[in-house]
């Protein structure tokens, strides 16, 4: 247990998994950009191995009491560059429908950019439970995409962009929409 005056060191365990995170994101796009199955499997085992930091970089934080300035600010813009990038890829590749990567994108933009205006007045804007949810199904859909497209026959329903993976991916949008209206009407109530 640390003294209340001793310094928590910059880089700790925490610290590091969300550089790890960010480390494997161009090993992850690379492999998704190869086009073969087992690049998508290869991408799939790094991108659920670098969703599972995210989960352990936060316990670890809290368990240990190792929360710093620079984990509160790496931890998210970690999460954002390996959903963000993953998605980017995806739909250059035509797998993830290009307005849904978008639209995806554009809300993590003005929620950030909110919080940045709130953060300059000192006003720190903590993530919803729905927004929480909505990186969980982000990592999921893509995890199941990268799953699906590493099979021999991919599972796709009848109509293009319809699969499992695409599946989830709406549903992590409409919990992106439902999570960015929450957090701008309890930002309107702070003003």
């Amino acid at each position: 247990m640390k003294a209340k005056d001793e310094k928590i060191p910059l880089w700790t365990l925490p610290n590091r998994l969300s550089l790890v995170r960010i480390l494997s994101i161009p090993i992850i796009c690379i492999l998704i950009s190869l086009q073969e199955e087992k690049f998508f499997l290869m991408s799939f085992f790094l991108f659920v191995i670098a969703g599972i930091t995210d989960g352990l970089d936060g316990f670890f934080a809290r368990r240990f009491k190792l929360k710093s300035k620079l984990g509160v600010f790496m931890d998210p813009i970690a999460d954002k560059m390996l959903i963000v990038s993953c998605l980017v890829t995806l739909s250059y590749y035509r797998v993830v429908p290009l307005w849904l990567t978008v639209i995806l994108i554009l809300r993590e933009f003005l929620i950030n950019g909110i919080r940045a205006l709130y953060a300059q007045e000192g006003i720190t804007l903590s993530p919803t439970k729905s927004g929480k949810y909505k990186t969980a199904f982000q990592i999921l859909g893509i995890s199941v995409i990268l799953l699906n497209r590493s099979l021999k026959e991919p599972v796709v329903f009848r109509y293009p962009y319809f699969e499992p993976g695409i599946i989830i991916l709406g549903i992590a949008l409409i919990l992106s929409i439902y999570s960015a209206v929450r957090y701008l009407w309890g930002v309107t109530k702070i003003v």
